[in-house]
């Protein structure tokens, strides 16, 4: 730089004109001899010329440093950067302006009072510079510490806005306040208050736990926006899935009818093209098809009570009584004038009176022991009377088993009764016939 600078400094000399005069050949001489008073007449001197010459270069040398000068700066701003103050700010903002600025941010986490995300220091300081593509070391706030103990207050004696302050004056982002409609609690009064976690309450609360308060919203109300279709014709499915896509409080109801199809809508609640609102009552009546009338028994002979409904299944049997008399009608399963359809039991009991329970003479009959087991269930238990029987062996000479004797025979017994038979041993024999001569 300094041999540069000096050859501006430097001033190229003069030629000398005596020596040039001198070295001239002497014809040459001769001749400006002659003229050398005429030439000198003509030729006039600037004294500021060397001035001039010297300003001039010292305005060139002062160029080329401005422009050193201003290169030096414009590397400088294009290589270095000046830091913001970070603090308090979203680590979003500052990636951001990272990224921009062509700088690395290295995260530290810590738990902090201040919100989550937010940076609480910064290593390098605020104004300094450095160098782009360099690193910032950053300290970021996750927030409070999610396992430290809060001591909850009782929401259910707090309005709304007072459970809101405290959550965000503690931090408690995993408590969330639910709003939902009551048709029984005032607006923004308590409702109840929940934790996803059974074994937590209120006593042993972390700010890690996740809960829900719960405020009434007052009683929900809907505009009449709905319009009511014809749903004649329609089937119980249709309604259905209009109801349901429209929250309607559906009620569907079912009875026979002889002139609609078993399946489809007899009437509605609302005529067609009414309007009702969301959650409105809506009710439709479905037709089961033609139903079968129940008729009364009591008019209807024990054999004929089987064939005596159309489609439908009655069963008949017959039970002793000590009052009513053989044939009369003691019950009926289904009242009469009753409608069934194919939802009910396509079957009726219809119970007739055997009158009062009576015992044949069984001695000496092709019956046997054996026999009285059935005899006894078909005769009496299976009709309602609690009669029993019991035997006694005797000697005799009839064939073993025969039925010999009986304790009550050709007479009407009380609904609860015993009888004994006696039953022979077969171990005698039978007297000779004798000669009536």
């Amino acid at each position: 730089m300094s041999d540069f600078l000096s050859k501006f400094e430097e001033e190229p000399k003069e030629p000398d004109k005596e020596s040039a005069t001198a070295k001239a050949p002497s014809s040459r001489a001769s001749r400006k001899e002659k003229g050398s008073a005429s030439l000198e007449e003509g030729i006039e001197h600037d004294p500021s010329f060397k001035k001039k010459r010297r300003k001039k270069r010292l305005l060139g040398l002062g160029a080329l440093l401005g422009l050193l000068l201003l290169s030096g700066f414009l590397f400088f701003q294009l290589a270095y950067v000046r830091l913001d103050n970070f603090v308090d700010k979203e680590i979003s903002e500052v990636r951001e302006w990272a990224a921009e600025h062509d700088l690395a941010i290295d995260v530290t986490p810590a738990y902090d009072e201040a919100p989550a995300n937010q940076v609480i220091a910064q290593a390098e300081a605020a104004r300094s510079r450095v160098r782009k593509r360099s690193t910032l070391h950053l300290t970021v706030s996750q927030g409070p510490d999610p396992e430290e103990k809060l001591v909850l207050p009782d929401f259910m004696e707090m309005t709304r806005d007072e459970a809101a302050e405290w959550i965000e004056k503690n931090q408690a982002s995993n408590l969330t306040i639910v709003d939902e409609y009551h048709d029984e609690i005032e607006e923004k009064a308590p409702i109840r208050v929940e934790f996803t976690n059974k074994e937590v309450s209120q006593e042993n609360y972390h700010r890690r736990d996740v809960g829900r308060v719960f405020y009434s919203k007052g009683e929900e109300t809907f505009e009449k926006d709905i319009e009511v279709p014809d749903f004649r014709d329609k089937t119980r499915a249709e309604v259905e899935t209009w109801g349901k896509a429209h929250e309607l409080e559906l009620e569907i109801k079912e009875q026979a009818s002889d002139t609609v199809e078993e399946g489809k809508v007899i009437e509605q609640s609302v005529a067609p093209k009414e309007k009702i609102a969301k959650r409105d009552a809506f009710q439709v009546t479905i037709s089961l098809g033609k139903g079968v009338t129940v008729p009364d028994f009591s008019t209807i002979l024990p054999d004929d009570a089987q064939a005596a409904v159309e489609g439908v299944t009655v069963r008949m049997r017959m039970q002793f009584t000590q009052s009513l008399p053989y044939g009369q009608l003691i019950s009926q399963s289904e009242t009469a004038g009753t409608v069934l359809t194919s939802k009910d039991d396509q079957g009726i009991e219809v119970v007739y009176s055997a009158g009062q329970p009576y015992i044949k003479d069984y001695r000496r009959s092709e019956l046997l022991e054996g026999d009285l087991q059935k005899l006894f269930f078909d005769e009496f238990r299976s009709k309602g009377a609690n009669i029993s029987y019991q035997v006694r062996y005797v000697n005799s000479a009839e064939p073993y088993g025969t039925i010999v004797g009986m304790s009550k025979f050709n007479q009407f017994l009380p609904l609860e009764d015993t009888i004994t038979f006696d039953i022979s041993l077969g171990n005698q024999t039978a007297p000779a016939a004798t000669d009536p001569e």
